[in-house]
């Protein structure tokens, strides 16, 4: 004897999301993203002040070697493709986000160079690294590193690297 099971299925019934269930993860999301953009952007922000910052960075050791050696800053800054002229060093100048000033300010041992930022929230700010001692200590931002005490930058202190808060 054979027996057949049938299941029957209820042709009335609905399946799918309800309206309400609906409407709650579109707030969900609307939500999420309301904290999340804002705090992309900061980092985003963060990201191309630290170009400026690397830039910055990179300009330290040959600074400091040319003023040893000179007693006296460097009268230009020229790109790597620049032909290199007396009392020039060749560096990188530019990044994707920064340029930096093709000169040191200052007397030697005292200078100051700087890097302004170009796209983003922080646009049109300035990024200073400053040195009194001919290079050996440099101070970023408007922080203080030994003798050398920097002042002048406008970045907003939210979006500048950790080496450079006040």
């Amino acid at each position: 004897m054979n027996i057949i099971f049938t299941r029957r299925y209820n042709s009335n019934k609905q399946s799918g999301f309800t309206l309400i269930e609906i409407i709650l993860v579109v707030a969900i999301i609307g939500i999420l993203a309301a904290i999340a953009i804002p705090r992309y952007q900061d980092n985003v922000t963060r990201a191309q002040v630290s170009e400026a910052f690397t830039l910055l960075g990179a300009l330290k050791q040959p600074l400091s070697e040319y003023g040893v050696e000179n007693n006296a800053w460097p009268i230009a800054l020229v790109g790597p493709n620049a032909i290199q002229g007396v009392n020039e060093i060749s560096v990188t100048l530019s990044g994707n986000y920064s340029t930096l000033s093709n000169t040191v300010v200052g007397t030697y041992p005292n200078g100051v160079t700087t890097a302004t930022i170009n796209t983003g929230k922080a646009a049109g700010t300035l990024l200073k690294m400053t040195t009194a001692d001919g290079g050996s200590v440099w101070a970023c931002g408007n922080t203080t590193v030994g003798t050398a005490t920097g002042t002048g930058s406008t970045v907003n202190a939210r979006y500048l690297p950790n080496a450079c808060k006040p």
